[in-house]
């Protein structure tokens, strides 16, 4: 694998971290140490801690000291009050439920609508050796029916259940009712489940590091049940990844986003141990939603498996924009687009080392796949598996084991493959082409496929037909292969239809074999005509005109057949 290059993965977003959490916690506005300037409540033990939260008060601020940490709880911290302040003192495990508490740390919003809630600071651990499996989803922070809630800073580990999917436990969870929320600069570190998952709206995650979870590191839906309370309207943009036992390090699920809402997934670091960087995936339906400029290298270790780096195979999504992305070492394509998808663009990503395909297009219609870098892809470069009215262009495709760029399908696919290179294709065996189209009705047009080792540059097989080929180019001499009479071929390097220096016998006559046959009776023109042409004959095969015989004044002289479709 090689340097991951220096592109704009962190654009502003350097520092946020320290930005989000704000002065020290034990500071005043003057610098002065003292958290008795800043709170309403001074808290230094758990039966503090627990009496304090039980009786809140709108506006109030409250500091949690180190000085006798862990905390054990017994219950819920529950925040239910206005303009609340929780200020800790960055202490990792600072909250620890007590051994079979059953709870997690902070819920906002539970019991009673609420607003201007800020939670920064706090550490939170969640002894899940030591509480019951049957209680679920004890999360480190819930944001529930809650409006303008600021994390950040926070420090959260080990939620209860354990290695559960769907029940257990989050590290901050932001469900549907929430609304304006900022996760900013926080470390979730070693989760039961998801390390942050966001149903609510309004949603800012950036600048936090997730690392060691079981499901998705950031998740744009939450799992309750079978029900999935989808995002909308969510930036998830600057964070670190990582190490994923089980799940994708981002993801999208459940049901439709509201009307004119939308998600951005964009400037984040994957890395480690996981399934994709981002799947959009599951029964349900997404819409309006961009993943641009994520870097993400998959370990080593994992790479036999077959998950893309960017999955798209939810039941039905459109208006979806995946580009400027550098994905390294997946198992399965690059970039998989199923069917489904409608409206979406793959455009200008770096696609290193994919084990299959580099960018995969299955069942899938109306999109764009443009500009982008595929090296060394396991199998073809790009496959049009069935999709239909997918225009391909400007792409560059180098190092596949196998064919360049593919279309195949049983009907009528409505390609544009405009504009690519392709270099090194077919390196696992000598037989791959430049191009293969198996499916009808498509444009291939000013492509450069460069033949260095591979086989021919541009074939169209069985399914194939009804298709234009037209000014592409090639660096070997036996480069084409079309055969079908109802596709059309002009202008091609080296040229198709061209047959320089044929010599009549003793009787004046020439055989032409076409490259192609021909539905419709093509147009002959000539170079050379050997004294003159007088008569043409067309030879038939199957009810397509595949050659001809010319009767010539002069024998022996050399003549020029161009072979023109109509």
């Amino acid at each position: 694998m090689g340097e991951i290059p220096r592109r704009g993965v962190l654009r502003g977003t350097a520092g946020l971290a320290l930005a989000f959490a704000g002065r020290d916690a034990f500071q005043d506005a003057d610098g002065n140490a003292g958290p008795s300037r800043l709170a309403d409540a001074v808290v230094s033990s758990a039966s503090a801690l627990e009496s304090t939260f039980a009786d809140l008060s709108a506006g109030e601020t409250v500091v949690i000291t180190g000085e006798n940490d862990p905390y054990r709880t017994t219950r819920w911290l529950d925040i239910d009050v206005d303009g609340v302040t929780v200020i800790g003192p960055d202490v990792p495990a600072l909250i620890k439920p007590e051994n079979g508490a059953n709870v997690g740390g902070f819920r906002i919003g539970h019991n009673d609508h609420c607003e201007n809630v800020t939670i920064r600071g706090v550490g939170f651990d969640g002894n899940p050796e030591n509480q019951n499996r049957s209680a679920k989803r004890c999360h480190g922070i819930v944001v529930q029916d809650a409006e303008n809630v600021t994390l950040s800073g926070n420090y959260l580990t080990r939620t209860h259940p354990y290695h559960e999917h769907n029940t257990g436990g989050s590290g901050i969870s932001v469900e549907g009712e929430a609304k304006n929320v900022r996760i900013l600069g926080n470390r979730i570190h070693d989760i039961g489940d998801r390390g942050i998952q966001v149903g609510g709206a309004q949603v800012v995650v950036s600048g936090n590091i997730v690392t060691d979870g079981l499901d998705r590191s950031i998740s744009c839906d939450v799992w309750r049940g079978y029900d999935h309370q989808q995002a909308r309207n969510v930036v998830v943009v600057g964070n670190v990844l990582g190490d994923n036992i089980e799940g994708s390090l981002t993801g999208i699920g459940g049901n439709d986003l509201q009307a004119g809402g939308y998600i951005l997934v964009s400037n984040n670091v994957g890395f480690g141990h996981h399934k994709s960087f981002c799947h959009i995936g599951f029964d349900g339906r997404a819409r309006n939603v961009r993943i641009d400029g994520n870097v993400s290298v998959k370990e080593e270790s994992t790479r036999s498996d077959d998950f893309a780096g960017v999955s798209l195979n939810i039941e039905q999504a459109s208006n979806v924009t995946v580009v400027n992305n550098d994905l390294y070492d997946y198992g399965g394509p690059g970039v998989n687009v199923e069917r489904g998808i409608s409206d979406f663009v793959v455009a200008g990503n770096n696609l290193y080392d994919a084990g299959s395909d580099g960018i995969r297009i299955a069942g899938a219609n109306d999109g764009v796949v443009a500009r982008n870098t595929v090296s060394n892809a396991g199998r073809a470069g790009i496959l049009l598996d069935g999709a239909e009215f997918v225009a391909v262009e400007r792409n560059h495709i180098r190092g596949t084991r196998r064919t360049g760029i593919v279309s195949r399908g049983r009907k009528r696919t409505h390609h544009e493959i405009t504009d690519n290179r392709v270099r090194e294709y077919g390196k696992s065996d000598g037989y791959f082409q430049g191009i293969l189209l198996r499916s009808k009705r498509n444009v291939v047009f000013d492509n450069r496929i460069y033949q260095s080792g591979g086989g021919l540059a541009i074939v169209e097989a069985d399914g194939g037909g009804d298709n234009c080929y037209s000014q592409n180019w090639a660096n070997g001499k036996d480069s084409w292969k079309i055969e079908s009479p109802t596709s059309f071929v002009r202008n091609h390097v080296p040229a198709f239809g061209v047959h320089r220096g044929l010599a009549a016998d003793e009787s004046g006559n020439v055989s032409v074999q076409f490259d192609k046959p021909y539905a419709r009776r093509p147009k002959l023109t000539f170079g050379r005509i050997a004294g003159g042409v007088e008569s043409v004959s067309y030879t038939k095969t199957n009810g397509a005109f595949d050659g001809a015989r010319l009767a010539v004044r002069e024998s022996g002289e050399a003549i020029d057949v161009f072979v023109e479709a109509v």
